[in-house]
């Protein structure tokens, strides 16, 4: 058996995502400003960055809700996949590690209260933001591939929407345990496939998908993808 470290309190993830986000926007607004904005004291800001003291357990989630509130993610998002959606230029988004930080706050406060046993990149270049989710709240993160790479996989296989060639993508198998839930995180869902193939494998495995969280679509593709029941789809970005 893997070890597996103690799973910390949501206060903890929260803690965290809260103050990755407040050194982001810090960026863009004084002390006095920004404690204006949260309601506090800027002795209480600056003692929160500094990490000298930590917020309450509801100051803290109160702190997201309105730090996450601030940022304008599909205009941060927009900043690398531009304005018509060049999927090529959007995946240096991978590489800029302050705003995966900010990202994965985002997520935090998306699926707070939702059981989150593993999380999945559903690319390769969405494997950073779904690893410093993972990291934050202390679950499992796996990855797809193009190939087989595991002693034990899964092979799913699917056509690119309109597409005559078979495409393939490869899981381990230790991601798709009955009873367990997951959340799928992608950069893009341009197509279909092959998430409705991903999710008939989880609905098959009596897995439970408590989300899909992408950072860009496009409207028609997004209004038209079924899931499974419970799970809910977020989208930083629609495309038209």
């Amino acid at each position: 058996m893997p070890y597996r470290p103690r799973r910390p309190s949501v206060v903890q993830a929260v803690n965290q995502a809260s103050l990755d986000a407040l050194r982001y926007i810090k960026r863009k607004h004084n002390y006095r400003k920004l404690a204006e904005i949260l309601d506090m004291s800027p002795s209480t800001l600056s003692r929160y960055l500094s990490g000298k003291t930590m917020p309450r357990p509801r100051r803290a989630i109160i702190m997201l809700e309105k730090i996450v509130d601030l940022i304008k993610y599909d205009e941060l998002v927009a900043e690398f996949f531009g304005e018509e959606l060049d999927p090529e230029n959007g995946i240096y988004i991978c590489h800029d590690t302050d705003v995966i930080k900010l990202l994965s706050a985002h997520i935090l406060r998306q699926f707070l209260g939702s059981k989150i046993d593993s999380v999945l990149a559903m690319d390769p270049y969405a494997t950073p933001l779904a690893t410093c989710f993972a990291s934050l709240i202390n679950s499992e993160v796996y990855f797809t591939l193009d190939r087989p790479a595991w002693r034990e996989s899964y092979e799913i296989s699917y056509r690119s929407d309109g597409g005559h060639v078979k495409n393939s993508v490869w899981i381990p198998r230790g991601i798709v345990r009955r009873g367990r839930s997951i959340l799928l995180v992608a950069t893009s869902v341009l197509s279909h496939s092959p998430f409705k193939e991903m999710f008939s494998l989880i609905r098959e495995k009596g897995v439970y998908a408590a989300g899909l969280f992408t950072l860009v679509s496009r409207r028609s593709v997004w209004s038209t993808l079924s899931v499974t029941p419970g799970c809910k789809k977020v989208v930083v970005k629609l495309y038209g």
